[in-house]
């Protein structure tokens, strides 16, 4: 019978692999930045919203002025 050799780890290094493509070690700051992107975008198209309603009211308030 043989016997198997078990490996074992000597050290972990931690952080990323110097030989590995600098695209794949930019996805998390691609992630970061995109998810940021977006928020900013939902956070603009709530205030544009918030400002149209407020110039529709604004005009429906004067147009029934000027109709008494």
């Amino acid at each position: 019978m043989k016997q198997e050799h078990k490996g074992r780890i000597l050290r972990i290094k931690t952080g990323y692999n110097p030989n590995s493509s600098s695209v794949g070690s930019l996805i998390p700051t691609f992630l970061a930045l995109s998810t940021s992107a977006a928020a900013l975008t939902v956070l603009a198209m709530n205030s544009l919203n918030a400002i149209d309603k407020h110039i529709r009211e604004k005009k429906k308030s004067l147009n029934s002025e000027g109709k008494k």
